[in-house]
């Protein structure tokens, strides 16, 4: 049987109504990859970065909101750190009692309990932020010059501290306590003793001072003349170290793609009493020295925290940039996939209302056909 021409072209017409149809109810121009292979092909690859970004985007803010977890509990103990300055500059005065460091001595001691309790238990996300990673190693702990006039330089494990050689009739103050050099010791006069008295008492103060917050003790060794200046004496410190644990280690996706460039590194220390060094802190001695010796090691707490928190800071304000560029990105991949996949509706509408009208057209010219084919049958019969 021949298809007629009209037949063919009403066929032809419906096909063009039914896409005109699908594109605009779906808001889609390409619908499979009969509509336009290519077009697809690219709106894919945009489509899946586009959706990568927005993932990121999420990760960053996400990301945020841990560090923001970590900082405030670092703020929290900062701000304990600060009391436990107060107290130890409190119980370095003279004028405390022994019960008096007592009870300042437990005040810090719920202080440090509660800086191990923060640490312990912060986390976000079932993930423990400030009590470290998996693993131990052991720390060395700074050395400290004990408030003695000298230069103390730090060397890895060891530091050296300088001073000026003691000659008879200077004056030097250890221990809080001041000392005459003289070329032999007085009985009567227990401030007066030899330059090599001095030295050793100078050696107990910097092991002391240099053991406080370590669970292995510093030492010192003996004054040696310092080979390059004779007018002046070094002491050699073997630092004093502290078991805790590894750092907590984690990477954050910002990106769409599997580039390393992709990921922020974020390490963060562990916090607690021991990881920042005041480990059993003890302020309650009878002369104050003890809470003396507290204050430098407080200090390295306190700049230990800050620096964290620095860090922290550093990498939620590296994250806002993130999100930023994560935003505009997304903002002008989505317009680009949108001009090659989106329906245009205005020239949707037009091409639907012609094919409409060309479809309506069709079926008339084909009944009109069909009438005119009839009456020559009937024609060719009545003959």
């Amino acid at each position: 049987m021949r298809i007629s021409p009209m037949s063919y072209i009403a066929r032809q017409n419906n096909r063009n109504l039914g896409r005109s149809f699908q594109k605009l109810s779906s808001g889609k121009r390409i619908n499979s990859a009969a509509d336009n292979a290519a077009g697809l092909a690219i709106a894919q690859k945009l489509l899946k970065q586009t959706n990568g970004l927005s993932a990121g985007v999420y990760n960053a803010k996400t990301s945020q909101n841990m560090l923001n977890v970590a900082e405030g509990a670092m703020s929290s103990v900062s701000d304990m750190l600060q009391r436990v300055n107060e107290l130890s500059i409190q119980a370095a005065n003279g004028t405390n009692s022994a019960s008096d460091r007592g009870a300042i001595q437990a005040e810090i001691d719920q202080l440090t309990q509660e800086i191990d309790r923060v640490s312990a238990t912060t986390k976000f996300n079932e993930t423990y932020l400030l009590k470290g990673g998996s693993g131990r190693s052991s720390i060395s702990v700074s050395a400290r010059d004990a408030g003695l006039e000298g230069t103390l330089t730090q060397n890895g494990s060891t530091a050296t501290f300088t001073m000026d050689a003691l000659k008879a009739g200077d004056k030097i103050t250890i221990g809080g306590t001041d000392y005459t050099i003289g070329d032999k010791e007085d009985d009567t006069n227990p401030n007066l003793i030899t330059a090599d008295t001095a030295y050793s008492k100078i050696q107990e103060q910097l092991a002391a001072a240099s053991s406080v917050g370590a669970t292995k003790a510093a030492t010192a060794s003996a004054a040696a003349v310092d080979p390059n200046d004779p007018s002046k004496v070094q002491f050699v410190i073997s630092k004093g170290s502290v078991d805790q644990s590894n750092n907590f280690s984690t990477s954050l996706q910002v990106g769409a793609e599997s580039d390393m460039a992709n990921k922020i590194s974020v390490n963060i220390d562990a916090l607690n009493a021991a990881g920042i060094g005041i480990k059993g802190l003890n302020v309650a001695d009878k002369t104050g020295m003890a809470a003396t010796n507290a204050l430098d090691a407080i200090a390295d707490a306190l700049a230990k925290v800050s620096a964290q928190r620095s860090s922290l800071g550093a990498a939620s304000n590296r994250l806002d940039h993130t999100i930023a560029y994560g935003n505009n990105a997304i903002y002008n991949l989505t317009a680009s996939h949108s001009r090659i996949e989106d329906t245009d509706y205005g020239k949707g509408v037009t091409e639907l209302k012609k094919n409409q009208l060309l479809n309506t057209y069709s079926i008339m010219m084909q009944r009109k056909y069909m009438e005119n084919q009839s009456g020559r049958v009937k024609q060719f019969f009545n003959m």
